[in-house]
C-alpha cells in the first residue's frame, strides 16, 4: 500500500523514520493530523460544514447552542465565582461559541456580564476565523491549551463538542493472547508496511486499570493521550464542571468482538474510509471515544461522575421539544427548514444516539443538572 497525500508531510514522516525507524501508529496519526502548517487541523483549508469532510451538531441550527447555553446558566447558579468561566475545548470555526454567547448576552445579561468566555484552540487557520465570528462578544480570550492557564484555576465549566475523538491514538492487535501495538515504516517507493511491536507498560497498564477485555485478533485503538488530557483538565478545574460531547461508548460496549477492526476511521470530503495512508494532512482521522477512561482517569484527577447520557436525551430535557413545538406551530418555510435540521440532532441511530456527552464535576454540593433529567436505558451503551 502506497502512501498519498501532501507531499511535503510525507516527505517529513519519511525523514523522521530515516532518523529515528519506524514509528507507532499513534505518531504518524499525530503529524498527520497536528503537524504545523502541514497536519489536517493546523493548515488553512476547509474541514467543517458543507465544502469540508464533516459536519457538526453546531453547523446544523442555533438551538443546539442556546440549549447549551441554558446548561450553563444552571451551572453559573450552582459554581456562584466571579468570573464565571466557561472554558470550549477546540471550538472549530467558532459557531457554538456565537450561539452560547447569543444566547447569553440576549436573554441572561446578567450571565453574560459575569462570565469569562476562553477558547482553548491550537489552529491558527480556526482561530483567526473564531476571532472575525466572535467580534462582537468582548468577554472572549484564547490560549493554546489547558495547561497554559499556569497558576491559574478555573471556576465554572469546561465543555468540548467532537474533541477526544480526533486525539493520535495507540493502534494495539492482539496476537496469541499477547498484545502487539502497530508502528509503520515507508520504503523508498512510498509503500508502507506495519510492524507488531510488544505493547509498551503504559498501553499494558491502561488495559489492566480499565481492566478491557480484548478478544483474541482483535485490532482497536488506545487513547493514552486522552487519559492524559482529562487529568489535566481535572487538576485545572478549582470548582464546576466537565462537559463532554463526543462520539463513543463505554469500554464493555467499545471492545466487543463485533468490532475486530476497532473504530478508526477517515473522512475526507463527506466519505469515509479504513485506509489511513491515503490523503495524508487532507483527511480527518478519528475513533470512538472511551468514556469509560475518561470517568476513570477523571477520577483520579478529582473529577467526580454526574452522569452519562446521549444527546437526544441531553437536549429533550434542556428543552428541544419546546423549540420544536414552536417551530412547527409557525408553520413557514425557515421553521420546516429548521425543524428538519434540528431532527437530525436527536435522531435514534443518528447524532441524537450516536453522540454522548458526559458530565463531571469537582467541589459541587448538588451537583445534579437538567440535562441529567431523564435518562436512558442502561444498556452495556450507557453503563460506565
Amino acid at each position: 500500500m502506497k502512501i498519498t497525500g501532501k507531499k511535503e508531510l510525507i516527505s517529513v514522516i519519511k525523514d523522521r523514520i530515516k532518523r529515528e525507524g519506524e514509528i507507532s501508529f499513534r505518531d504518524f496519526m499525530d503529524m498527520a493530523l497536528y503537524y504545523p502548517e502541514l497536519g489536517y487541523y493546523t493548515s488553512p483549508q476547509e474541514k467543517i460544514g458543507g465544502f469540508g469532510d464533516f459536519y457538526t451538531a453546531s453547523e446544523l441550527d442555533r438551538a443546539f447552542g442556546e440549549l447549551i447555553g441554558k446548561q450553563f446558566v444552571e451551572i453559573y447558579e450552582k459554581v456562584k465565582e466571579n468570573p464565571f468561566q466557561i472554558v470550549e475545548i477546540g471550538a472549530g470555526k467558532g459557531y457554538l461559541a456565537y450561539d452560547i454567547l447569543n444566547f447569553l448576552k440576549k436573554e441572561h445579561p446578567e450571565v453574560y456580564g459575569n462570565t469569562e468566555y476562553i477558547i482553548i484552540e491550537k489552529s491558527p487557520y480556526h482561530i483567526k476565523i473564531q476571532k472575525e465570528i466572535l467580534s462582537d462578544f468582548e468577554i472572549v480570550r484564547w490560549v493554546q491549551d489547558i495547561i497554559d492557564f499556569e497558576d491559574e484555576s478555573i471556576n465554572g465549566v469546561i465543555f468540548s463538542n467532537e474533541l477526544f475523538d480526533a486525539f493520535p491514538v495507540h493502534l494495539i492487535r492482539k496476537v496469541k493472547g499477547k498484545i502487539f501495538e502497530v508502528f509503520i515504516t515507508i520504503d523508498e517507493e512510498d509503500n508502507i508496511r506495519e510492524i507488531l511491536k510488544e505493547a509498551s507498560e503504559d498501553i499494558l497498564r491502561y488495559i489492566k486499570e480499565l481492566n478491557l477485555q480484548i478478544p483474541e485478533g482483535m485490532q482497536t485503538e488506545i487513547n493514552l493521550d486522552a487519559s492524559e488530557y482529562i487529568q489535566k483538565i481535572g487538576k485545572k478545574l478549582k470548582k464546576g464542571y466537565v462537559i463532554t460531547v463526543d462520539y463513543g461508548y463505554p469500554s464493555s460496549e467499545l471492545y466487543k468482538p463485533y468490532r475486530m477492526r476497532g473504530t478508526l476511521l477517515c473522512y475526507y470530503r463527506h466519505r469515509y474510509s479504513e485506509n489511513f495512508y491515503e490523503n495524508v494532512g487532507m483527511q480527518d482521522i478519528t475513533s470512538h471515544v472511551n468514556f469509560s477512561a475518561l470517568k476513570y482517569y477523571g477520577m483520579l484527577a478529582g473529577l467526580d461522575f454526574t452522569g452519562f447520557t446521549d444527546q437526544a436525551h441531553f437536549l429533550t430535557n434542556l428543552g428541544l421539544m419546546e423549540i420544536l413545538q414552536e417551530l412547527q406551530e409557525k408553520n413557514d418555510y425557515e421553521s420546516f427548514e429548521r425543524l428538519n435540521r434540528l431532527k437530525t440532532l436527536v435522531l435514534p441511530k443518528g447524532m441524537g444516539e450516536k453522540f454522548k456527552v458526559l458530565v463531571q464535576h469537582k467541589n459541587i454540593d448538588n451537583p445534579s443538572i437538567k440535562g441529567l433529567d431523564m435518562l436512558p436505558y442502561m444498556s452495556d451503551r450507557y453503563r460506565l
